[in-house]
């Protein structure tokens, strides 16, 4: 008789049911009823047992339809649709980013079903099976090995029939002439051997130079495939999770569902263009992003919005401890007690601490509008148009915005320290985003100036930024005569007479603002007196009495020099040496 084993989720059923006597429990976990009433199987359990509500697993086909791109990790959303049963059912999302915050794991309806959401979850299963990807990949390369080795058994055949033929022609030779029994070969046999070596060698080289090409192809092919494989792998191991989302619906039917979870292999960063044009007085600034992602999923026709903030930032104000102040011995010893105690811990504190840890190019893309907006803690651009960032090791730029601001130019030089005067730009960012630290490409009328940094700016605050060496202002400095003299019968002393001159010529088109940036020596000592000859203070602008430091400011005719005058006396007893020298 044929039987039918229906398991049980109850162990307490394990005894006869009902009436029939051919119905048993073979194990604690199933039933055995023969199969002339197994059409009574649904009707015998509902009796018996109840309706029972057992979730049932779904795997859901989803799309990404938008990431959310923070400094330090992607908000990524996934859409998708399915039929499901009434009563509970298990969501399954497979071949998730490996890398993720289980903690901001999202799950939300999308249409307005009859039904809630109780439950989700994303991790990663210990026993993961090989992807059908993986296994087909492995079974074309089994292949096309297997291809090659009977190429390489044909291609030893070819050598080998080479290899006999002449082996026959030779001994064919050492035979020829000798007489057998009154008989020796005769001149036919001979030339019908040179034809069957000849023909031999013929269809084996052939055979040796297709087969050759053959293998050459297949090697080819092989390496083609490793490579494949190897970036499935990578692939599989970059998407090694699993989110499972538990609902309970009121009824059937069709269920939209939105998931988003925080991949940690992502980024971006800004990346700037400034375009000076001095002599029209504007600058253009051109605000792109590197973005990149190495999470195993390709972005593909997303919507890509990049936020200021960074996702995984501590949230928590800083909190402030007391600060103990003790002799310099005594936090010496303390320290050395501390570094002895962390190379030999406590085993208890140990155990509690590891059972705790968890195992361990540009691209332009429209003439739209970039859109923009702020919340209270961050500004967020969305890239117009729907972009596509592949998962790669390389990052992609992508433009944010171009606008041009308002700027005003100088020049400012340090001729002290050298003599190359450095173009500046005063500007307001009028632009919609704050300008994060970063590195600018700097180009003055047209051409590429220098690399420069750029600090924080926030929307309509104004800064001041550097845009290269300016070659149109030419700047030279000269020492003139140093009159060093001695004076004084019982307080001896030293006088030191120092002239620098600062020769500054404007070699722009229009009138240029200049600034030129000099400095007094600073007596530490009250012996040491400094006694300033020029500038005079009311031509110069000095932020600080303290340190010594000035400011010339002038604007230059075309082709118009000026020359900056700094000169001083420095009065020392005599007996002294001055460091640094002057």
């Amino acid at each position: 008789m044929d039987w039918a084993t229906v398991p049980t989720p109850f162990s307490k059923y394990n005894c006869v049911i009902g009436s029939f006597p051919e119905v048993y429990c073979r194990s604690p976990h199933h039933l055995v009823i023969p199969m002339k009433h197994s059409y009574l199987i649904p009707f015998a359990l509902c009796a018996i047992l109840g309706p029972l509500s057992i979730a049932a697993d779904h795997s859901v086909e989803t799309s990404i339809t938008e990431v959310s791109l923070f400094r330090d990790g992607a908000l990524v959303t996934r859409q998708g649709s399915l039929s499901v049963p009434v009563g509970k059912s298990t969501l399954v999302f497979r071949d998730l980013p490996s890398q993720v915050d289980p903690t901001a794991l999202q799950a939300n309806f999308t249409n307005e079903p009859s039904g809630v959401i109780r439950n989700a979850k994303i991790f990663q299963p210990r026993d993961r099976e090989e992807n059908k990807t993986i296994e087909a990949i492995r079974e074309r390369l089994d292949e096309a090995k297997k291809t090659k080795e009977k190429k390489t058994r044909i291609l030893s055949e070819a050598k080998a029939d080479i290899s006999f033929a002449s082996s026959m022609r030779d001994s064919f030779s050492e035979e020829f002439g000798k007489l057998d029994g009154g008989q020796s070969l005769s001149l036919q046999q001979a030339k019908e051997l040179a034809d069957f070596v000849a023909q031999t060698k013929v269809n084996a080289y052939t055979q040796i130079d297709t087969v050759e090409i053959e293998i050459k192809a297949i090697d080819k092919t092989i390496k083609e495939i490793e490579m494949e494989l190897a970036k499935a792998n990578e692939t599989a191991i970059l998407l090694s999770s699993i989110a499972e989302v538990e609902i309970e619906m009121d009824k059937a039917g069709e269920v939209g569902i939105a998931l988003s979870y925080l991949a940690n292999d992502a980024h971006w960063a800004p990346q700037y263009e400034l375009r000076a044009f001095p002599d029209r007085g504007s600058l253009e600034f051109g605000y792109f992003a590197s973005v990149w992602q190495f999470t195993g999923e390709n972005w593909s026709e997303i919507e890509l919005s990049l936020q200021t903030n960074q996702a995984n930032r501590q949230g928590n104000v800083p909190e402030l401890y007391p600060l103990n102040v003790t002799q310099q011995e005594d936090y010496a010893r303390k320290q050395s007690f501390d570094s002895l105690r962390q190379r030999i811990p406590d085993s208890s504190a140990e155990l509690l601490y590891s059972s705790s840890q968890p195992a361990q190019a540009i691209s332009k893309l429209s003439d739209q509008r970039t859109a923009i907006s702020s919340t209270t803690v961050s500004f967020q651009a969305t890239i117009p148009g729907n972009v596509t960032v592949p998962s790669a090791r390389e990052s992609s730029a992508y433009e944010v915005l171009e606008e041009s601001v308002e700027a005003e130019f100088w020049s400012e030089s340090v001729p002290r320290i050298q003599l190359d005067a450095y173009l500046r730009a005063k500007m307001r960012n009028t632009l919609a985003l704050p300008i994060l630290p970063g590195q600018a490409l700097a180009f003055v009328d047209g051409k590429l100036s220098s690399k420069v940094h750029l600090d924080k700016i926030l929307p309509e605050e104004e800064t001041e930024i550097s845009l290269g060496t300016d070659g149109n202002i030419i700047v030279t400095r000269t020492e003139g005569a140093q009159k060093d003299s001695n004076s004084g019968f019982i307080d001896k002393t030293t006088t030191l007479n120092r002239e620098y001159k600062n020769e500054v010529t404007n070699l722009h088109s229009v009138a240029h603002k200049v600034i030129i940036v000099d400095q007094f020596p600073i007596a530490q000592n009250t012996k040491i007196e400094i006694r300033r000859k020029a500038p005079p203070s009311s031509d110069v602008e000095i932020e600080d009495e303290n340190d010594g430091i000035f400011k010339w400011e002038a604007t230059l005719a075309p082709k118009e020099e000026k020359t900056f005058t700094t000169a001083y006396e420095v009065i020392y007893p005599r007996d002294w040496n001055l460091f640094p020298e002057l």
